[in-house]
């Protein structure tokens, strides 16, 4: 048995179980790493306006395409919209910019990639919040759909009231959920919710956000450090990382891994290549305790903040 290597959005569109992720990864660290991800099988790409990498992608994806060593049409590219270009008249104009960096005329799904808007980041993260309705935006992001240079539309980091808003807009649908998910934030309710409305789920932080740069008192619980999986990986000789990863995979979700090393890409790329016992599954459901990585407290104040307490 092994994962599927890809599942369908309601698109009809077949979006790869397993991608790229490239959440601070930049300038050459990131080109070796993806053409080295690429090589190996890798077919899904994740990126944003905001993780200010879209040009050393596209470059990397030019080259090989004009090489013969790849096709765009077999690429599934994700990118998202930045919380300072939520207003709709700003939304063509970020994805244009995304468009031209990522050397392509079409992404295959495209994201708002928060529910707050500010207007500015200013000094130590200050956030300068812009109350912009969440329809507004995704009126935007439906009308690159209907255009043809976004195959499918979704959204990150939502609740489930959020996303009942934006189900509840005419015109074309919401296909993906982008969240932080793993083996301490199973995440119940907002899967279970995006599973009865045709909603594909990717977990960003599939490895438990081990190098994100942040004084969060949860980072001194270390997933890939847990006892449980390691043991696990041990007995099925397979690596922590391959254990979380194929865990999420076999609960219906897409991951995206983030990885520069090259042995690790080549590992965290075979984690489809078979399937967790029901044993070992169940074993691991038993370990969320709604560590969260990623609070966001920074949009506090908002209108669209979320308390934790809806996770």
């Amino acid at each position: 048995m092994a994962i599927p290597r890809y599942c369908v959005l309601n698109t009809q569109a077949k979006m790869p179980t397993l991608g790229f992720g490239s959440y601070l990864l930049k300038g050459d660290p990131l080109r070796s790493a993806l053409d080295y991800a690429l090589f190996v099988g890798y077919r899904l790409i994740d990126t944003a306006y905001s993780y200010h990498n879209e040009a050393d992608i596209g470059q990397v994806v030019k080259d090989r395409i004009k090489a013969g060593k790849l096709n765009r049409k077999d690429l599934f590219i994700t990118t998202k919209i930045a919380k300072t270009h939520m207003r709709k008249a700003d939304v063509a104009t970020c994805f244009q910019k995304s468009l031209h960096d990522l050397q392509t005329s079409y992404v295959d799904s495209l994201l708002i990639h928060h529910p707050w808007s500010v207007v500015s980041v200013g000094p130590e993260g200050k956030q300068h919040f812009d109350n912009v309705d969440i329809v507004e935006t995704w009126a935007g992001l439906q009308s690159l759909f209907r255009e043809g240079s976004a195959k499918s539309i979704g959204v990150s980091n939502f609740t489930i009231d959020q996303l009942k808003r934006i189900l509840s807009c005419n015109g074309p649908p919401l296909s993906h959920l982008q969240m932080e998910c793993h083996a301490y934030l199973a995440q119940y309710k907002l899967k279970d919710f995006c599973d009865a409305n045709n909603i594909v789920v990717t977990a960003y932080s599939p490895l438990g956000a081990p190098n994100v740069p942040t004084a969060d008192a949860n980072q001194k619980k270390h997933l890939l450090a847990d006892p449980l999986i390691n043991e696990i990986a041990k007995k099925v000789v397979k690596t922590p990382a391959q254990i979380l990863l194929n865990f999420l995979m076999k609960r219906g979700m897409v991951v995206v891994p983030k990885s520069k090393n090259r042995d690790r890409l080549k590992e965290n790329f075979k984690s489809r290549d078979w399937v967790l016992s029901t044993e070992d599954f169940n074993s691991i459901l038993q370990l969320d305790c709604g560590v969260k990585y990623f609070k966001f407290s920074n949009r506090k104040g908002h209108q669209e903040y979320f308390p934790e307490a809806d996770f």
